[in-house]
C-alpha cells in the first residue's frame, strides 16, 4: 500500500490516513452514545445523565481537535476525558435498575471504542499501538470501576477487545508493508529515471538526425548536383549558414537564442518559416505566400524554429525532386493550431514506394512535427505534384476560444488543387518519405 509514493512521504501519508479513519469511526460511536444517553432520558433525568452528555460532547469535541491537531498533550486530555465519560456512561446506563441484564452489550461499548481509536499523535505505527494500548486500558478500567458500583455482572466485552485487537492488526501490518514497499522504493525511481533518460536520448536522437539531413545531406547533395565552375550565391550562402550552425555550440538545444528573442514579438517578419522561405528563395526557388501569415505569432519558441525547419525541409525537397523551381506556402490558423501547407506542381511521387534510406520527410519533417504534438499529412502522386500540411498547436497562453469551422486556405497552384480534389482525405502514414 505504500508503492507509488516518495519514501520520505509514505510514513506520515500512511499514517495520517489511519488516524483519520480511526477518529472517524470514534466520532460515529460517541455519536451513538450520544443518542442512547437521550434515548433513555425517557426515564427520570438524572444529573448523572446530564453529565454525561456534557461528557460526551466534551469528548466528541476533543477528538475533533485531535484530528486536525495531533499532538500529545491533547492525545493525553483526550484519553483522561474519555475515561471519565466512559465511567459516567456506564454507570449511567447501567445504574437503572431492571432495564440491562449484564454488561458485555453493544451499547455499552460505544464509548470505550471510542477511546480505543485515540490516534494519537506521531507517524509511526508502533507510536499508534502504543497510544490505543493505553486507551483500551483507560476504557477498561473505568468501565471496570462503574460496573462495580451497580447490581449488573461484570463479564468480558467481546466488542471493545475485538475492535483493539483489528486495530493493533492493522497498525502492524501498515508498519510491515512499509518496511517491505521501502526496499521497492530505489527500484521503482530507477525505473522511473531509466524511462526519462530513454525519452530524452530518442529526443536527442531524433533532433540529431533531423539536423544532420537539414544541414550537410541538402548540402552534399546541392554541392552534387552543382554545375562545374564557381559555386552560385545561393549554394555559397547555403553552405557558410551549415558551417555556422555546426560550429555553434547551442546546435542542438530545443531553442537557439537567436529564435527565442525574435519568435512572437514582431510575428511574420520574425518567424522561422519567413527565414526558411528567405533562405530557399536565395537558393532560386520562386515561393508564393498566402494566408494568415500573423498566425506564427501565436507558436512558442521551440514551435517556430521546428516549424521553420520543417517548411524548408518541404522547399528544398521541392528544388531537388519536383523538378520545378516554384511553390506555394500556405498559412492558416483556428483556435487551437496553426497550419502551414507547402504545394508544388512538380513531378510528384508514391510515398508507399521510397526507400528507406530516404530520410528527408520521415525524419526532418514528419518526426520533428510530431515530437511536438503536431500531425503531417501528405498528399502526392507521380505527375500531379506534391502537397504537405504541417499542424502544429499553439501556445496555451495564445489559444483562442473556437469560432465555428475554419474556411479552407486558398490554393494558388492550379496543378496542386487538382491534385487535393482528385485524392480522397488520407491519413497520415508513417511510411518512408523522401
Amino acid at each position: 500500500m505504500s508503492l507509488g509514493l516518495p519514501d520520505h512521504l509514505v510514513k506520515a501519508t500512511l499514517s495520517r490516513a489511519l488516524a483519520r479513519a480511526s477518529h472517524w469511526f470514534g466520532l460515529v460511536c460517541l455519536a451513538g452514545a450520544l443518542f442512547s444517553v437521550l434515548a433513555l432520558s425517557v426515564f427520570p433525568v438524572t444529573d448523572r445523565l446530564q453529565i454525561t452528555v456534557a461528557a460526551i460532547l466534551g469528548m466528541g469535541a476533543l477528538l475533533a481537535m485531535l484530528a486536525r491537531w495531533r499532538t500529545v498533550p491533547l492525545t493525553i486530555a483526550y484519553l483522561l476525558l474519555g475515561a471519565v465519560c466512559t465511567y459516567l456512561f456506564t454507570s449511567a446506563v447501567l445504574g437503572m435498575p431492571g432495564v440491562f441484564p449484564s454488561s458485555d452489550m453493544f451499547l455499552i461499548s460505544l464509548p470505550k471504542m471510542a477511546l480505543i481509536m485515540v490516534g494519537g499523535a506521531g507517524t509511526g505505527a508502533l507510536v499508534g499501538v502504543l497510544w490505543s494500548t493505553v486507551g483500551f486500558l483507560f476504557a477498561e478500567a473505568a468501565a471496570t470501576l462503574a460496573i462495580s458500583q451497580t447490581p449488573v455482572p461484570d463479564r468480558p466485552d467481546i466488542f471493545t477487545i475485538v475492535t483493539y485487537l483489528f486495530l493493533v492488526g492493522v497498525m502492524l501490518l501498515d508498519g510491515l508493508a512499509r518496511r517491505t514497499g521501502r526496499a521497492a522504493q530505489p527500484a521503482i525511481h530507477r525505473a522511473v529515471q531509466d524511462d526519462q533518460s530513454r525519452i530524452l536520448r530518442h529526443d536527442f536522437d531524433v533532433r540529431a538526425i533531423a539536423l544532420m539531413h537539414d544541414t550537410t545531406l541538402n548540402q552534399l547533395v546541392s554541392v552534387a548536383r552543382a554545375k562545374p565552375g564557381p559555386l552560385s550565391r545561393g549554394l555559397e550562402a547555403g553552405l557558410r549558414e551549415t558551417l555556422q550552425t555546426l560550429a555553434e555550440r547551442d546546435w542542438l538545444t530545443h531553442v537557439d537564442e537567436r529564435t527565442a528573442t525574435a519568435a512572437g514579438n514582431d510575428g511574420w517578419l520574425s518567424s522561422a518559416v519567413f527565414r526558411a522561405i528567405d533562405r530557399t528563395r536565395d537558393r532560386g526557388l520562386v515561393v508564393d505566400i498566402t494566408g494568415d501569415k500573423e498566425a506564427l505569432a501565436r507558436l512558442d519558441p521551440q514551435s517556430d524554429r521546428e516549424l521553420g525547419l520543417a517548411v524548408q525541409q518541404c522547399l528544398v525537397n521541392v528544388l531537388l525532386h519536383a523538378g520545378i523551381v516554384t511553390a506555394e506556402v500556405v498559412i492558416d490558423a483556428d483556435g487551437q493550431n496553426v497550419s502551414v501547407m507547402v504545394l508544388d506542381a512538380g513531378r510528384g511521387f508514391m510515398e508507399s514506394e521510397t526507400g528507406s534510406d530516404r530520410l528527408g520527410l520521415r525524419q526532418s519533417v514528419r518526426k520533428r512535427i510530431e515530437r511536438l504534438g503536431g500531425s503531417v499529412v501528405i498528399w502526392s502522386r507521380p505527375g500531379a505534384g506534391t502537397s504537405v500540411l504541417l499542424t502544429l498547436p499553439v501556445a496555451f497562453s495564445a489559444a483562442l476560444p473556437p469560432s465555428g469551422p475554419v474556411a479552407p486556405a486558398r490554393r494558388g497552384n492550379s496543378s496542386a488543387e487538382g491534385q487535393l480534389a482528385d485524392v480522397p482525405s488520407p491519413a497520415p502514414t508513417d511510411q518512408a518519405t523522401p
